[in-house]
């Protein structure tokens, strides 16, 4: 990945197996540019967090992602890793209004490209070498989860 060894995350190639089905209108791809641009405004807070749970901590690691205010907890020690509302902040206040004008699915989108970002900041902090497998999901959905190690759900 260009920009892993300087910790950078590179998110512009288009996801073309999310999982979720996202049809690319031209509104929705408006949308999706903009939700990169605010995660990308992230990455150096997500990385910083990761470097920051303890190499003990229990394995598998477990992130669980609020479906309202998707904040991020680690599930064995509950730890804030992205606080609530922090990309509702980082979007334009309309964002959510203009996803479901585009008749779009705002968690759907959100989890195409919210998980494999995650992922991607996991390897550039070292989390992949430091903790081995990792999983994200969204509480409401624990069932599906997101492999940080391998990029993929699960």
């Amino acid at each position: 990945m260009d920009g892993q060894a300087a910790g950078k995350v590179s998110r512009s190639a288009p996801l073309a197996a999310s999982g979720y089905g996202i049809v690319m209108e031209p509104a929705v791809a408006q949308l999706r540019a903009e939700l990169i641009a605010a995660l990308a405004g992230h990455e150096d807070e997500l990385c910083r967090a990761i470097r920051r749970i303890p190499a003990n901590a229990a394995q598998p690691l477990q992130f669980e992602i609020d479906d309202l205010y998707f904040g991020v907890t680690l599930c064995a020690t509950e730890e804030t890793i992205l606080p609530g509302e922090w990309l509702d902040l980082a979007l334009t206040p309309d964002w959510f209004a203009r996803v479901e004008t585009a008749g779009a699915d705002a968690i759907s989108l959100i989890a195409a490209e919210m998980c494999p970002w995650f992922a991607e900041c996991w390897h550039a902090a070292g989390g992949a070498s430091v903790y081995g497998r990792a999983y994200l999901f969204f509480h409401l959905r624990p069932h599906r989860r997101y492999d940080l190690q391998q990029r993929l759900w699960v």
